[in-house]
């Protein structure tokens, strides 16, 4: 109070700093404060500063989101099991009958078993059960076994574990999602396929009116099922951006571009590897996509009728253009 003291470099310098310090807790607190308008909820978090790592920065669970998209209760569920008709069978092909009772004797075992994969990278047995021992923190043991096309299988001896792992994804080794399911009856890895799985997607310069909870899951359901919501303040670059956790079929082109009132606001997918730029799927690159239409080449006719001799085949066209190029 009443210190006329002229303030000395240094100490305007700090005094900036702690300025900045208090913007940036009143802009947390407006934050948190969006999130305590709808029940509250932790939906968003601002991660500051901090470098997290890419696990790190799902925050914001929305509770029993990634069970309900990936339909694991569903697939829980017990299904009535069609067999076909034997009545009449082909050549060499034999029926093999099994009684209900030993049928829930076999499969007993594996009713608390995961079946998962690592999508868009090739991992190692003893490599990928490293991995998920030091991601899940599993209180009890687990049983691996490699079901071959990189399926796995994993068998917990604790309930709890298998329900921890279940319920807490999606789970990311480095930036690769893995893919998870329980395990069902009759499962074939040749005849299986891993067709959804969870990626943060970026909206840069998103205007800030929008940075509500509700506002941002409506957003994130016309990319696909929102899993998680996170926003993030980089002090180092230029405005904000919003990040959303959503469930995308790989099947289907990804969606780049929204149109948001009379904007339109650019998609950017984190994570993905093996993208293709033509088509929009993962798995491929634009030079090996399959789904480009690529005009067909003439057929080469053989000229067995004496009176078209004069007239040149379209292969034989092709193979002169080519000598003289």
């Amino acid at each position: 109070m009443g210190n006329s003291r002229g303030l000395s470099s240094e100490e305007e310098a700090e005094l900036a700093r702690s300025n900045k310090k208090v913007k940036d807790s009143h802009h947390a607190n407006f934050m948190e404060d969006n999130a305590n308008a709808v029940g509250g909820t932790p939906w968003m978090a601002d991660t500051g500063i901090a470098q997290a790592s890419f696990k790190d920065k799902l925050v914001g669970e929305i509770p029993g989101a990634y069970r309900q998209a990936f339909d694991f209760t569903d697939e829980m569920e017990e299904i009535p099991e069609v067999e076909r008709d034997i009545s009449s069978l082909r050549e060499g092909l034999a029926a093999v009958r099994l009684s209900n009772d030993l049928k829930q004797k076999i499969r007993a075992q594996w009713t608390k078993a995961l079946i998962i994969k690592v999508y868009g990278r090739s991992m190692g047995f003893s490599f990928l059960q490293e991995k998920i021992m030091s991601l899940w923190k599993l209180r009890g043991r687990i049983d691996c076994v490699d079901l071959g096309n990189e399926f796995f299988l994993v068998r917990f001896s604790v309930k709890e574990d298998y329900n921890l792992v279940l319920e807490k994804g999606p789970w990311f080794i480095g930036e690769h999602f893995l893919s998870i399911r329980p395990w069902v009856p009759n499962f074939r890895p040749s005849a299986s396929a891993v067709s959804s799985i969870a990626v943060w997607v970026r909206l840069n310069e998103l205007p800030i009116e929008y940075y509500q909870v509700e506002a941002l899951k409506e957003i994130g359901s016309t990319i696909g099922t929102v899993l998680r919501i996170n926003t993030h303040t980089a002090l180092e670059s230029r405005g904000r951006y919003a990040r959303i956790c959503v469930q995308i079929d790989v099947e289907k082109p990804l969606i780049t571009v929204l149109l948001i009132g009379n904007f339109e606001q650019p998609v950017i997918y984190e994570g993905i590897h093996r993208l293709c730029f033509s088509c929009g799927r993962i798995g491929h690159r634009k030079e090996a996509c399959p789904y480009i239409i690529r005009p067909a080449q003439p057929p080469c006719r053989e000229e067995t009728d004496e009176g078209d001799k004069a007239q040149s085949s379209p292969c034989e066209k092709r193979a002169a253009d080519s000598a003289t190029e």
